[in-house]
């Protein structure tokens, strides 16, 4: 009987430590800059740039957690992306106005991820191998739009998206409003409840009454408006059109849903720990770029934290 007792200790512990494996990181992270001595990271204004560079990496992961939590994956968000960017800057070059080119992105990304959405689920094929043909189909026609060039824009209206109210970038304000808008989607609707259902057993889920294809296309949709969003945001900040952009976003974005609890196989996790996650890979990065270590090794450094968040989480199943 005591045997059980630890063991059941031993699992809830786990279970605990994976919920809030984001936030555990995150202090382990601040102790570390802490003692190198990093008196710059602390600083309001590091914390500010930190927001204003997570704006566009934030965004995509929390449109990565309605696909994760279903169970899927999205490998096409960053080519997404950069035809939302190209678009965007080559209807500003036109003199587009800016409300019509907006909606015109978010409309097309959004109308993009649920054509991805229901390809998975009328095909029956894996979200993996759907989501690459769409990364390379969509950066192909990210190049054939600007006839693999730079489009620079002159007239950036979008730019205000950089000015700062209250404390913080307009761009970092939609982020917060994006997570908040969708941990209360997820965590308060209907459709919410689905999704988790769907991540969790499909076939259960299915045999209880849930449209599991039209809940799919509703996460791929929100994903790919969360990518229209991120878009503009880009834009915003760069000023140009770039085809070649946002390359390996796709990664960052899946890291910090794991990295804040998510699981790759679905049902479990939670938007702010989304959000978490996503901050704890934006101060890693500004953690070594004050130590001056040179972005390829961060890049293993990254590499490693993200095995060890998906082992974190395969343990916590094998125990739970």
């Amino acid at each position: 009987m005591l045997c059980f007792h630890a063991a059941m200790s031993r699992t809830q512990a786990l279970r605990l430590f994976q919920r809030y494996q984001g936030l555990i990181g995150l202090a382990v992270l601040f102790v570390v800059a802490f003692f190198l001595a990093r008196k710059e990271f602390f600083s309001a204004a590091n914390f500010v740039n930190i927001l204003k560079q997570l704006a566009v990496p934030g965004t995509l992961a929390i449109g990565m957690s309605f696909v994760i939590f279903t169970g899927g994956i999205d490998l096409s968000v960053g080519s997404l992306l950069a035809l939302g960017n190209v678009i965007l800057a080559e209807w500003a070059s036109h003199g587009t106005g800016i409300v019509p080119s907006v909606l015109y992105a978010l409309s097309l990304s959004a109308a993009i991820g649920a054509l991805i959405g229901w390809l998975i689920g009328a095909t029956k094929l894996q979200p993996f191998i759907v989501t690459l043909a769409a990364m390379v189909t969509l950066r192909g026609i990210s190049y054939l739009y600007t006839n693999n060039a730079i489009v620079s824009i002159t007239d950036n209206r979008l730019a205000f998206l950089q000015d700062t109210h209250a404390g913080l970038p307009i761009s970092a304000w939609i982020l917060l409003c994006v997570t908040v808008a969708s941990a209360i989607l997820l965590r308060f609707s209907v459709f919410g409840r689905h999704v988790y259902a769907l991540g969790g057993n499909e076939t259960a889920a299915r045999l209880s009454g849930v449209r599991t294809n039209r809940v799919r296309m509703g996460a791929y949709a929100l994903n790919g408006l969360c990518v229209g969003i991120a878009a503009v945001l880009f834009t915003a900040r760069t000023n140009t059109g770039q085809p070649s952009s946002a390359i390996g976003y796709e990664l960052d974005a899946i890291a910090a849903v794991v990295v804040g609890g998510g699981s790759l196989v679905g049902g479990i996790g939670n938007i702010l720990g989304t959000f978490v996650g996503a901050l704890f890979m934006g101060c890693v990065n500004t953690l070594l770029q004050l130590e001056g270590v040179d972005p390829y090794v961060g890049m293993g450094w990254k590499g490693l934290i993200i095995l060890l968040a998906v082992y974190l989480q395969n343990l916590g199943r094998t125990q739970g």
